[in-house]
C-alpha cells in the first residue's frame, strides 16, 4: 500500500489526537505539523514541525488536516485548494454560512478534494443506529431527541456551545433522516461568556420531522444521547455509555394509515459491531478515498456547510426571538 504524505495544521486538542492517530495509521505517514506556538511541536519530537502552512508547500503532501481555531479555517483552506493539496478540516467548517461556502467553492473550482471532521458519524452506537435507520429496519421516522452537554473544556475560546456542540446535533439529525433541516426556532443563555453557554433548539426537517436539541457547557457530568422515535419505537444511542437500545412499540399497525397509537414493549440492547476509535474510521476513509476507494463515510464540504448554515440560523432565531429559515447552500 502506498503510503500517503500527511500533515496537520494546528496542535490543539484536535489536532494532537489527528496527529497522533495518523502517526500509527497503516499506508499514512505524518511527515510534519504545524502550529504558531512552538511549545506545542515538543509532542511530537520525531517529526519536523513548523509555525505556519506556508513552510509545507515543498512537502508533496496527499491531504492536510486543519485543526486550527475555526476562525482561521477559512484562511487555511483557501490555501490548501490553491496548492491542490486535499483537506480534512476539523468541524465547525468555518464560523459562517458565507465562510463555509467559500471553502466548498474554493475546492470544488480547483477539483480538488475535502471532508469535514465530524466525527460523532462514526460513534459505534450511532453508526449502527444510521445502519438501521437507513435500512427501513424499524420503519417511518417520526422525531428525533439529541443532548449534549458537559463541563467547559477551556479548550474553545472562538465560538459559543452551539458552534462547537449543536454543530454536530444538527449534522446528525439530518444525515439520520436522510433530510435537510428548514427552519429553526431556539433560546440561547450567555453565563460566563463571552459566547451562549447554553442552548435549546427545534429543528424542522423537510418533510415535517421535528428535532430537539439541547446542549450546555453548564453540566458537571457527560452527557451524549441521539433519541429517534420511530413507528416501531424509540432507539436510543448513548455515545459515553457506547450502547444502543431499543424500546419498542408493540401497538398493532393502524388501518389506512392512521395512527395506531403507543404501547410499550421490553427494552433491548442492540449489539454493536466492533469499531475502530472515531478518529481512527476516519482517517482510515481518507487514505481509503485518496487511494481510488470512493468518499463514502465521509463527510462531505456540502454537508458540513450545511451544518454551518443550521447552527448560524439556530443563533439567529436565539437573537431575534422568531422562527429562522436555513438557507441551503448554493453547493455542487
Amino acid at each position: 500500500m502506498k503510503k500517503l504524505r500527511t500533515a496537520v495544521v494546528g496542535l490543539g486538542w484536535a489536532g494532537t489526537v489527528h496527529a497522533r492517530t495518523m502517526a500509527a495509521q497503516p499506508g499514512i505517514e505524518l511527515v510534519a505539523v504545524a502550529d504558531l506556538d512552538p511549545a506545542k511541536h515538543t509532542a511530537f519530537p520525531a517529526v519536523p514541525a513548523f509555525t505556519g502552512l506556508e513552510a509545507l508547500g515543498h512537502l508533496d503532501l496527499d491531504y492536510c488536516v486543519i485543526a486550527t481555531p475555526s476562525a482561521t479555517h477559512e484562511h487555511y483552506a483557501l490555501a490548501l485548494a490553491a496548492a491542490g493539496v486535499p483537506a480534512l478540516i476539523e468541524k465547525p467548517l468555518a464560523p459562517t454560512g458565507a465562510a463555509a461556502r467559500r471553502i466548498s467553492e474554493a475546492f470544488t473550482r480547483a477539483g480538488i478534494f475535502a471532508a469535514v471532521g465530524h466525527t460523532e458519524r462514526h460513534q459505534a452506537p450511532l453508526a449502527e443506529l444510521a445502519r438501521l435507520l437507513h435500512g427501513g429496519d424499524f420503519g417511518e421516522l417520526w422525531q428525533l431527541t439529541t443532548r449534549r452537554q458537559g463541563p467547559y473544556s477551556g479548550r474553545i475560546l472562538d465560538v459559543g456551545v452551539a458552534l462547537d456542540l449543536l454543530v454536530h446535533d444538527v449534522d446528525l439529525v439530518s444525515w439520520l433522516a436522510g433530510a435537510p433541516i428548514k427552519s429553526v426556532t431556539a433560546a440561547t443563555r450567555v453565563l460566563a461568556g463571552p459566547y451562549e453557554d447554553t442552548a435549546t433548539a427545534t429543528t424542522v426537517l423537510q418533510g415535517g420531522i421535528l428535532a430537539h436539541h439541547h446542549a450546555d457547557w453548564i453540566t458537571p457530568f457527560k452527557h451524549r444521547t441521539v433519541q429517534v422515535h420511530t413507528t416501531a419505537g424509540v432507539l436510543t444511542a448513548d455515545t459515553v455509555a457506547g450502547t444502543l437500545t431499543h424500546h419498542p412499540n408493540t401497538a398493532a399497525p393502524a388501518r389506512a394509515g392512521g395512527f395506531a397509537g403507543v404501547r410499550p414493549g421490553e427494552a433491548r440492547s442492540i449489539a454493536l459491531p466492533e469499531r475502530e476509535a472515531p478518529f481512527t474510521v476516519q482517517h482510515q476513509l481518507m487514505r481509503d478515498a485518496l487511494l481510488g476507494a470512493g468518499s463514502r463515510g465521509l463527510v462531505s464540504l456540502a454537508e458540513g456547510a450545511a451544518a454551518v448554515a443550521a447552527t448560524e440560523a439556530l443563533l439567529t432565531a436565539a437573537a431575534t426571538g422568531h422562527s429562522t429559515s436555513v438557507s441551503a447552500p448554493a453547493l455542487v
